[in-house]
């Protein structure tokens, strides 16, 4: 079963913002603690992963955000355990997921 934009658009939103939370006790709380290192991984991928499930509608209705780069990070994160770049997940957890969930909300 298929999941609307809607749906999917939500989903990211929640687990963005508990990516925030994740985010907000700090980088040296992320590269020292293996959980919270989990946990933010888990949710960019999740991240990435419902960005893989929105419509193309969807995507060339927000051409600003970077799509295959968004889906190429869940790529690395489901795919290549042994390759992870922890300052790029940061990255991701930091940076990219609040500047798009700040287009898509937009």
């Amino acid at each position: 079963m298929s999941r609307s934009d809607e749906e999917l658009l939500s989903d990211l939103l929640a687990t963005a913002e508990k990516l925030n939370h994740l985010v907000s006790r700090g980088e040296a709380n992320f590269a020292s603690n293996f959980e919270t290192q989990w946990a933010i991984e888990r949710a960019v991928l999740n991240i990435g992963e419902y960005c893989t499930h929105l419509s193309d509608s969807f995507k060339e209705q927000h051409p600003d955000v970077p799509w295959k780069d968004i889906v190429g990070m869940r790529t690395v994160l489901a795919h290549s355990y042994h390759r992870i770049d922890e300052t790029a997940v940061w990255n991701a957890a930091s940076v990219s997921v609040p500047a798009l969930v700040k287009a898509l909300k937009k």
